[in-house]
C-alpha cells in the first residue's frame, strides 16, 4: 500500500483530473458537494452529510435536496466511469440486486480477483419486497403506490440498463450472474447481442442434450455442450465440495476457455457480495431510508466513489492485509478509507489535542 501520506494527493488527482473534466461545469458545484459529502465521510443520513459539510443548515437542505434529484448528474457519473478506461472486452462484470429498505439497486462491479469488485453500472427501483398489508409503515406504502405505476418489471430495468452500459462502453464485456437471474430470456439476450455469460443453474434445471431433456445433476459430463432456449452453450460442474455441498453448475456462452478457467471466473462472482456489505457497513449505507430510486442511484455512485478511488490511488489491492491473526485481517478497502478518514481529521485532532 502507498504512504497513507500520498492517498489524498492521489485521489485529488483521480477527482480533479479524470473525473471533473467530463462534469458539466453547470453541475460541477454540485458534483463538488456531493464527493465532499457522500464520497470523503461515512454516511449517517443526507441532512446531517450535508451539514457537516456546509454550515448553514438551510443551505446544506437545500444543497442535498438538489443533488439527490439530479438523475442527469447520475448519468453523467456513470459515463465518465466507463471512461477510466479500466474496462476492456475481456473485463468480467459481476452483477447482482441488493435490497437497501425498500429499494433495490441493480449494480455491475469490474472482477478484481483481490476480493472486491469495483463498481461501474448502477440502475435502482423500487424493492420486490415492500409488505402489502394495511399495517405497513408509511413510508413503504407510498413507495408500494410509487412501484405500482411503475410500466417495466425488475428484470426488463436489467436487459435495458446492460444495453446502454455496452452502448457507452462501445463493446460487451463479460457478465457473470448468480442464479436469481437465470432465465431463458437471459440466454436468448446474450445470444442475439453474441456477448459472453455465465450464470449458476439449479441442479434441478432441464437442458436439451442430442434432442433429449435432461437434469443438469444428471449430466455424465463435467463440461457439457448443450441446448438452452434454442441456443448453443455449456455446462460446467465444479468438483464436489469436500463439505458434502453441492457443486456449482454454471451455464456459459464462453464455449473456448477451459473448465478450470470458468470455475475461477464464478469463484470470483462473490467479490460483489464483499462490496455490498462494505457499502453497507464500512460506508454506512445500512441506515438509508430514502423513497426515491434516484436518491438511490446517486447515493450508490458517491460512495462507490470511495471504492474507485482506492482501487486506482494504487493501493495493495489484497483480499486481505496480512496477518498472523486471522481475526486481525483487514480487507484493503477498509484500510483505505481508514487510512482516508485519518488523514483527514487528523490536522483538527492534532490542533486540539495538541498532537500525540
Amino acid at each position: 500500500m502507498p504512504s497513507t501520506t500520498k492517498i489524498i494527493p492521489k485521489c485529488s488527482q483521480i477527482i480533479q483530473q479524470q473525473l471533473l473534466p467530463h462534469i458539466p461545469k453547470k453541475w460541477r458545484g454540485q458534483f463538488k458537494f456531493g464527493v465532499q459529502a457522500l464520497t470523503l465521510k461515512p454516511f449517517s443520513s443526507l441532512a446531517s452529510n450535508a451539514r457537516q459539510t456546509v454550515a448553514n443548515p438551510a443551505t446544506a437542505s437545500t444543497k442535498m435536496d438538489r443533488l439527490i434529484n439530479n438523475l442527469g448528474l447520475a448519468e453523467t457519473i456513470s459515463a465518465a466511469v466507463t471512461n477510466f478506461g479500466i474496462i476492456h472486452p475481456s473485463s468480467l462484470i459481476n452483477c447482482d440486486h441488493s435490497d437497501f429498505n425498500g429499494l433495490t439497486a441493480f449494480v455491475g462491479a469490474i472482477q478484481t480477483k483481490k476480493g472486491r469488485a469495483i463498481p461501474c453500472m448502477v440502475a435502482t427501483t423500487y424493492s420486490q419486497r415492500l409488505p402489502a398489508h394495511s399495517q405497513a409503515p408509511k413510508r413503504k406504502q407510498r413507495m408500494r403506490s410509487e412501484r405500482s405505476k411503475l410500466n417495466y418489471g425488475i428484470y426488463e430495468q436489467v436487459r435495458t440498463t446492460l444495453d446502454d452500459f455496452a452502448g457507452r462502453l462501445g463493446f460487451w464485456p463479460r457478465f457473470v450472474f448468480d442464479r436469481g437471474f437465470m432465465s431463458f430470456e437471459l440466454v436468448r439476450f446474450f445470444a442475439e447481442r453474441r456477448a459472453t455469460f455465465y450464470v449458476r443453474l439449479k441442479a434441478s434445471q432441464f437442458v436439451e442434450v442430442r434432442g433429449e431433456k435432461i437434469r443438469v445433476r444428471d449430466l455424465y459430463d463435467q463440461d457439457a455442450k448443450v441446448i438452452v432456449a434454442g441456443c448453443k452453450v455449456r455446462v460446467i460442474r465444479s468438483d464436489q465440495p469436500e463439505n458434502g455441498g453441492e457443486p456449482w453448475y454454471i451455464l456459459t456462452s464462453d464455449m473456448t476457455s477451459r473448465r478450470r478457467k470458468i470455475i475461477q471466473i464464478y469463484y470470483h462472482r462473490f467479490e460483489i457480495e464483499e462490496t455490498f456489505k462494505d457499502l453497507k457497513h464500512i460506508l454506512d449505507l445500512v441506515r438509508t431510508k430514502l423513497i426515491r430510486p434516484t436518491s438511490l442511484q446517486l447515493l450508490l455512485w458517491f460512495t462507490s466513489l470511495s471504492l474507485i478511488l482506492a482501487y486506482l490511488s494504487g493501493i495493495r489491492v489484497e483480499s486481505w492485509v496480512e496477518s498472523t491473526n486471522s481475526k486481525k485481517r483487514i480487507c484493503w478497502f477498509r484500510l483505505f478509507y481508514e487510512s482516508l478518514v485519518r488523514e483527514t481529521y487528523r490536522p483538527t485532532a492534532d490542533l486540539i489535542t495538541g498532537g500525540l
